[in-house]
C-alpha cells in the first residue's frame, strides 16, 4: 500500500518501520566526533566549481574521503573561494592534486579530473576553525625501486 505524499508530514505512513525501530541500537559516538588534527591519505571523491550562495564569488568545492586506517571513510570538506588573492594558493592545491592548467578559465571544464584521485592531506584546527592543506605527493621520479635498495 503506497501513500501519497500531500505536503502534510502527518500523512507520512511509518508504521512499517516500527518494530526495526524499536529492536535499533543508538549510532557510535565516534563516529560523529571530530576528526583530529593531523595527516591523512585519501580520495577526492568530488571536486567541482561553484558559486557562493552570499557573494556569487566562484569556489571550488572539494569533498576529500578518508581512505584510512585512522578516520576510515569519514569525510571532510575544502572550499577555496577564486578571487585575485587566492589564486596562488589555488595553483597551488591543483598542483599538489595533480591538475596543471594553463589558464584558469579551463577549471570549470578539467575539474572533474581530479575526482576519484588520491591525495595526501593535512587536517590542522586553529582558532576552532578546521582547515585542508593538500600535501606533495612522492613523484615517480622520487621513489626508490626495490631492486636499488642496498639490502
Amino acid at each position: 500500500m503506497s501513500t501519497q505524499n500531500t505536503g502534510d508530514p502527518l500523512a507520512i505512513d511509518l508504521s512499517r518501520f516500527d518494530q526495526e525501530f524499536a529492536k535499533a541500537g543508538a549510532a557510535e559516538e565516534d563516529y560523529y566526533s571530530d576528526i583530529p588534527d593531523g595527516t591523512y591519505e585519501g580520495v577526492i571523491e568530488d571536486a567541482h566549481v561553484t558559486e557562493t550562495v552570499s557573494t556569487g564569488r566562484p569556489v571550488v568545492l572539494w569533498t576529500l574521503r578518508i581512505t584510512g586506517p585512522q578516520a576510515l571513510n569519514r569525510v571532510l570538506h575544502r572550499n577555496l573561494v577564486i578571487t585575485e588573492k587566492t589564486l596562488a594558493w589555488l595553483k597551488d592545491d591543483l598542483s599538489k592534486c595533480g591538475l596543471a592548467l594553463e589558464k584558469i578559465s579551463d577549471l570549470p571544464g578539467r575539474i572533474g579530473e581530479l575526482n576519484g584521485r588520491a591525495v595526501s592531506f593535512d587536517k590542522k584546527t586553529k582558532d576552532g576553525r578546521m582547515n585542508i592543506y593538500f600535501r606533495w605527493s612522492k613523484r615517480k621520479s622520487e621513489e626508490v625501486a626495490d631492486d636499488d635498495l642496498p639490502f
